[in-house]
């Protein structure tokens, strides 16, 4: 029984340093996203969603995923997922267009 214990406590560290990387991915895609890079976006929104699906399927395939010990590994995973979902589909956060459309009439103006 202590065996089983510690490959769930395994397990568990694991897991948590997963949820810790696609925290820190999370925050480099809106940042990305924030300042309008739109190929960092899409690699990180995919790498992000990649590392949730496989951190659900590994709690899954383990029988792990709807356990009540498990329960906040799942919520983490899936709650990041659909963060960066809503976050694609919105379109949000996203560089302010009329912000930039004011710099480069500044600049222009600066110029003459």
């Amino acid at each position: 029984m202590a065996n089983n214990s510690n490959r769930y406590k395994a397990m568990e560290r694991y897991m948590t340093y997963g949820l810790l990387a696609n925290t820190a991915i999370f925050i480099f895609y809106l940042i990305a996203a924030g300042n309008g890079i739109g190929w960092l976006k899409v690699i990180l929104a995919l790498i992000g969603l990649g590392v949730s699906g496989l951190i659900l399927w590994i709690l899954y395939s383990s029988k792990e995923l709807l356990k009540q010990r498990s329960l906040w590994i799942t919520a983490g995973a899936g709650a990041i997922a659909v963060c960066i979902l809503f976050s694609l589909l919105l379109n949000f956060p996203s560089p302010n267009k009329y912000k930039q459309k004011e710099e480069t009439a500044y600049a222009f103006s600066e110029q003459l």
